[in-house]
């Protein structure tokens, strides 16, 4: 094959392929095409024009008609432009597609597609607004029906029980008035066409009769309340009061009660003109608070009566415990002296006596102040039952303190007793030990142990002539006991270290011993130790000698000497 027939082929094969996709290209915006004109067709099919023409025939004015000429306008609008338009464009994309511009003919289809979503839209909303416009009269006039049936209701309510409303009555019907001039306006709105307006009324309406219903549901027990309770009570708490003043009782100087009753009153007469004002929203705010103001004045006048009774029932102990507190402070007074003979007071206890005493004198001058305050009427029962009270507490707390006063001088005898008692025992426990570290038949005694048991002597003796002056510093006494007490438990370590030490070397040694033979120095370590040990009284380093050789040669011999050495010990115990 030359290669012109194949140059030739490859043409009318190209050429092919290139008409075979214009062909199914222009077929497919031809289809597109007819899609968009079969959604015209739609479109003017929806056209309300049977609509508009009713509307045209019905005698409209007002904003009635200003809505009707909006929507024949948009009517207008679409079938005079945007209609067209689509048409416009669906031609422009019909030729386009003849001449192989696809690109232009997809432009144009596009703009149709938007226009026509936009068109539709228009109509939909204008055929709203049609069907509005045709049905509002009919609307108007059964929701008017309706509002009318609810008022004659109200008005028929208002007559039948109009006591209830109080002097709210003139205003309630005022409403009702207005909305007759509601209804008048309504009918001739709706005779003259201007349906849009006649809407608006019905509206009014409705809300004014809601408003009507719910003030006539809450005025008779708004109005009972300021009646029956707020008018009623303020009468109650007013006579109240004034037959406690004839009953000479006094009120604090911080509540004027006649300036609050007359306070109350006024906020009582604001609520009834809120009332008759039909002020619904503001009355509620105000009733709070008038509510808690005749609260108050009632715990008022309760807590003076209450503190009536308990002040005549604490009058009645008052005295009983000031006289307790005052034998108490006798006592006490003669005690110190008894105490004071025999010992050293050092914690202050006169100092604290005659403050509790200042502060008992200054409650008793409160007491008396009161006491003559509330026979002159001079004072209220609630103020002098608060300050007898605390003066009550007062006196209980100083009683109590001098209890303990008294104990802390009581504890001086106790504490003398006890250091007495533990100075014999110390003194028997240092003979003890002289007698147990004798009985070990010890070669001689350290200096230092010989040292510690003259300084613990010494000690001991000078607690006992502390402890047998006939006025005792018990201060000093208890110092020395301490420093004693220290003495001898030190002193009963180093005793016992001593006699273990001197009898383990002995028993140590004789382990030892056993090894004279075999093992060259142990006989020259015994002696060494043994020296330390008669002549030098140096048992702990005598002791370390033997204990150190034994274990070069025996490792845990000694834990095993020591170990039958406290065996040993134990059984003579």
């Amino acid at each position: 094959m030359t290669v012109e027939l194949i140059i030739t082929l490859s043409i009318i094969v190209l050429a092919v392929l290139i008409y075979t996709v214009t062909y199914f290209v222009r077929k497919k915006h031809y289809e597109r095409i007819d899609e968009l004109d079969r959604m015209k067709k739609e479109l003017y099919a929806q056209m309300p024009s049977n609509k508009v023409r009713t509307l045209d025939k019905m005698m409209i004015t007002g904003q009635s008609k200003e809505v009707a000429n909006t929507v024949i306008a948009d009517i207008s609008l679409i079938e005079e432009k945007k209609l067209p338009a689509i048409e416009s464009y669906l031609f422009e994309a019909e030729q386009a597609t003849d001449r192989y511009r696809f690109s232009q003919s997809t432009k144009s289809e596009q703009k149709a597609e938007e226009l026509l979503k936009e068109t539709g839209e228009s109509i939909g909303r204008t055929s709203e607004k049609l069907d509005e416009l045709l049905q509002r009269e009919q609307a108007n006039l059964r929701k008017i029906d309706s509002i009318k049936k609810r008022y004659h209701k109200v008005r028929k309510e208002l007559l039948a029980k109009s006591f209830t409303f109080g002097e709210s009555i003139n205003s309630l019907e005022d409403k009702l008035g207005e909305m007759e001039n509601l209804f008048t306006s309504f009918s001739d709105l709706t005779a003259s066409g201007d349906h849009e307006e006649a809407k608006k009324v019905v509206n009014q309406l409705e809300s004014r009769l809601n408003e009507m219903e719910a003030m006539m549901a809450s005025i008779p027990e708004i109005n009972a309340k300021i009646e029956n309770d707020y008018e009623k009570q303020l009468e109650e708490i007013r006579e109240g009061y004034e037959t406690l003043v004839e009953q000479n009782y006094n009120f604090p100087e911080s509540l004027d009660i006649e300036e609050r009753i007359s306070h109350l009153a006024g906020k009582t007469a604001h609520i009834k003109e809120l009332l008759v004002q039909l002020e619904l929203n503001e009355i509620e705010s105000e009733q709070a608070d008038v509510e808690q103001a005749i609260d108050e004045l009632y715990d008022v006048m309760e807590k003076e009566i209450d503190a009536k009774y308990a002040l005549e029932k604490l009058l009645r102990k008052i005295p009983k415990i000031i006289y307790y507190v005052t034998n108490q402070s006798k006592e006490l007074s003669l005690e110190i002296d008894r105490i004071g003979q025999s010992y050293h007071l050092y914690q202050g206890e006169q100092d604290t006596y005659l403050e509790m005493n200042n502060l008992m004198k200054e409650q008793k001058k409160i007491v008396n102040s009161l006491s003559e305050q509330i026979d002159k009427n001079n004072i209220a029962y609630s103020d002098a039952e608060e300050l007898l009270l605390q003066a009550f507490s007062q006196l209980e707390n100083l009683s109590h303190a001098y209890d303990s006063l008294s104990e802390s001088l009581y504890a001086y005898r106790d504490k003398e007793k006890e250091i007495k008692k533990d100075l014999e025992e110390m003194e028997h426990a240092l003979r003890e030990m002289k007698r147990y570290i004798q009985g070990k038949h010890l070669p001689g005694l350290p200096g230092d142990y010989l040292d510690l048991f003259f300084y613990t002597t010494d000690h001991l003796e000078k607690l006992s002539v502390e402890s047998a002056r006939p006025k005792l510093d018990l201060e000093a006494v208890t110092r020395l006991h301490a420093l004693c007490d220290e003495d001898i438990e030190h002193l009963a370590d180093k005793t016992e270290a001593i006699v273990d030490n001197a009898l383990l070397t002995e028993l140590t040694s004789q382990r030892l011993y056993r090894y004279k033979d075999e093992y060259p120095g142990v006989m020259e370590t015994i002696k060494y130790s043994e020296a330390l040990f008669l002549d030098d009284y140096d048992y702990e380093t005598s002791l370390k000698m033997v204990r150190e050789k034994l274990e070069s040669i025996e490792p845990g011999a000694f834990e095993e000497v020591k170990a039958l050495y406290k065996k040993e010990m134990s059984n003579a115990q």
